[in-house]
């Protein structure tokens, strides 16, 4: 069954206090929902491991932005630390995104792609994709779509047409308290 997950994120119990913010934008180089979340106070941090690497994703000060793109099968999030600087860009592909009663949302179609400050790209969550096909929770065309995405994605990042990752700065900006 695919995941719906929210912007947001307000079931989340990490966070004892938050800030959390939404626009519609349509502009010559962007159309869609860009959403922010800050993390004024959490419970305790969150870090993750990519190979020897470990990266703080959530603590006190941490924001998060999220850009959904009118018609494209992906969610960018981009994850700043408490001092405004971008400690990862994470993708999620997913079978459509819209509004609904709930809010703005996503449903994930399980492959994700992660791209670290230094450039390093990395394809997560492939044998959740996998074991989704075999399970009957997505089929055949769904599969090879989200595949073709992170293709196209990977190489948008690789000539530095990744439209969402050169807008993040101004979209984290324009979603500020100041």
């Amino acid at each position: 069954m695919l995941k719906r997950k929210y912007a947001a994120r307000s079931s989340w119990k990490r966070m004892i206090e938050r800030n959390y913010r939404e626009l519609y934008m349509e502009t010559e180089s962007f159309t869609g929902y860009v959403t922010r979340l800050d993390m004024i106070q959490v419970t305790h941090p969150l870090h993750v491991r990519y190979s020897e690497q470990v990266i703080q994703l959530v603590g006190d000060g941490y924001s998060w932005l999220q850009q959904f793109p009118s018609g494209k099968k992906h969610v960018v999030t981009t994850m700043f630390d408490e001092h405004g600087k971008i400690v990862q860009t994470y993708v999620d592909i997913c079978l459509r995104h819209g509004r609904d009663a709930n809010g703005i949302y996503w449903d994930d179609l399980f492959l994700d792609l992660v791209l670290l400050p230094s450039g390093e790209c990395l394809i997560l969550d492939a044998d959740e994709l996998e074991a989704a096909l075999r399970a009957g929770e997505i089929n055949r065309a769904q599969y090879d779509e989200a595949w073709r995405e992170i293709d196209r994605l990977r190489e948008q990042m690789r000539t530095s047409d990744f439209v969402p990752g050169t807008l993040a700065y101004a979209h984290h900006a324009l979603l500020s308290d100041a």
